[in-house]
């Protein structure tokens, strides 16, 4: 190809001249490019086949690279497929561990929080402040307390289980009951019981604060009996010593007697009150009926004998003058007011007694019967306290639930005050309003005794006409 194109160079370079002259010319130059030519043409071959021959090398270098590679990933997939199956039986191990895990954690949380609260309101938690930092560690949040925590909670048990066992006596700092700091000899029996002696001699029983970290002193005296049995254990002179194994219940109550009134009172709510006003209005009644009837007299058998004396001697006159100054006997009053019917028939004068004894029914029994309603309406205002108070207390558990059924007792133990104090109202005031009504019964009964002697001494006399001799009279 490049000996045409030379050949036409040359054609077109040299068309006028002399064709003998140039041949010569020409044709050393189309050898000499002919010859150039072919070894360019060598030298390609020669490159190409170079070329070919690494690239063939190169190839099956290439291919022998890629079979090893490919080797190599197949072995690395099947390897990469059993690690997924490892995979995923270890992640259902795990999840199987992670589970169990799971359940010891909670059950050691749990064990942990009531261990707690258990030493919240153990005596023996003062005397180990280190107890808050351990239950603290265990309860971590988002923490596995581990082997170390799991030793640790099981080491304040068994502390716990000694200290039941122990009397510890020891001079040492609590709170009063006034809230201010005291000290003296300080006794604990046990987990139940914790008492203290002051250098004064003042006695009284311990509980542990609401953190636990400390001992305060419980409310109330012991009283004498008591007393004298913890002075004499303390004493060395004595093997006896009260222990409360109602958990402080029994100290709560010491504390409740000791209430003033005034805050036994409050307690009870607002119902309180109108059950109080009704205790006073009949404390007034009854001072009054008592002060009304005592001052009618009881003599009256020596008056009657008296009377029955005048009428037997026909003393008429006097017999009325007697009974109108013995007027403030009801005796005298009532047959003074049937001596203006004498003469009359016998119907006359039984109707006069009886219109004179109902004349003084009224003035004996008066506010009788208004004892006896208010008897009767103070336990029911006491009820009424008590069914309202339980109305609150299920609503304090409908927004709160009955977690703390120590705020469900205190509530209905308020509520029941009103009961309390309307049956103490109530007692009394049926008691004497008895008394009252059995004091009238026996006056109605002495007059009505007095008044038939009367009768039968007019009849001895021939003072009583029956209503055929007044007919037979008029």
């Amino acid at each position: 190809m490049k000996i045409v194109v030379y050949c036409l160079l040359l054609c077109l370079s040299f068309p006028f001249c002399a064709v003998a002259q140039s041949w010569t010319d020409t044709a050393k130059a189309v050898g000499s490019v002919v010859t150039e030519a072919k070894q360019n043409a060598q030298t390609t071959k020669n490159l190409i086949a170079k070329e070919r021959s690494e690239l063939k090398a190169e190839k099956q270098q290439l291919d022998k690279s890629i079979n090893s590679k490919q080797n190599k990933f197949d072995s690395l997939k099947a390897r990469y497929e059993e690690l997924l199956k490892e995979e995923e039986k270890l992640n259902k191990e795990l999840a199987e561990q992670a589970q169990e895990i799971q359940t010891i954690d909670g059950t050691i949380r749990t064990s942990a929080k009531q261990a707690r609260d258990y030493f919240h309101e153990s005596l023996t938690t003062p005397e180990h402040p280190e107890r808050a930092v351990v239950l603290k560690e265990v309860l971590k949040a988002n923490t596995f307390a581990g082997l170390n925590g799991i030793q640790n909670l099981l080491g304040l048990f068994m502390d716990e289980m000694v200290a039941s066992g122990e009397i510890d006596r020891r001079n040492g700092q609590f709170t009063g009951a006034d809230g201010t700091e005291k000290s003296g000899e300080v006794l604990r029996i046990g987990s139940f019981t914790s008492a203290y002696r002051q250098p004064d001699g003042t006695l009284g029983f311990l509980r542990p604060s609401p953190g636990g970290d400390k001992l305060i002193a419980v409310k109330g005296e012991p009283g004498w009996a008591i007393s004298k049995t913890m002075n004499s254990f303390l004493d060395d002179n004595g093997v006896a010593f009260p222990v409360d194994i109602s958990n402080g219940a029994s100290f709560a109550r010491l504390a409740q007697q000791q209430k003033s009134i005034q805050e036994w009172l409050s307690a009870g709510g607002l119902l309180v009150w109108p059950i109080i006003i009704v205790g006073i209005a009949a404390f007034i009644l009854v001072i009054e009926r008592f002060y009304t009837l005592s001052r009618i007299r009881s003599n009256s058998d020596r008056n009657m004998a008296k009377i029955l004396k005048m009428i037997a001697n026909d003393e008429w006159d006097k017999c009325r003058s007697f009974c109108n100054e013995q007027s403030h006997y009801p005796t005298c009053r009532i047959i003074g007011h049937t001596l203006n019917y004498m003469g009359q028939a016998r119907e006359i004068i039984e109707n006069a007694f009886q219109e004179g004894l109902l004349k003084e029914l009224p003035i004996l029994e008066r506010s009788l019967p208004t004892l006896n309603v208010l008897a009767a309406v103070a336990p029911l205002l006491g009820l009424l306290g008590t069914v309202t108070g339980m109305i609150s207390t299920f609503q304090i558990i409908t927004l709160y639930g009955t977690g703390d059924p120590r705020m469900m007792s205190g509530g209905i133990s308020e509520a029941l005050v009103t009961t309390q104090l309307g049956l103490a109202v109530a007692v009394p005031i049926m008691i004497l309003h008895h008394i009252l009504d059995r004091r009238v019964d026996k006056i109605i009964s002495d007059m009505e005794e007095k008044g038939s002697g009367f009768a039968v001494a007019l009849m001895k006399k021939g003072k009583l006409k029956s209503k055929d001799e007044q007919h037979a009279a008029v």
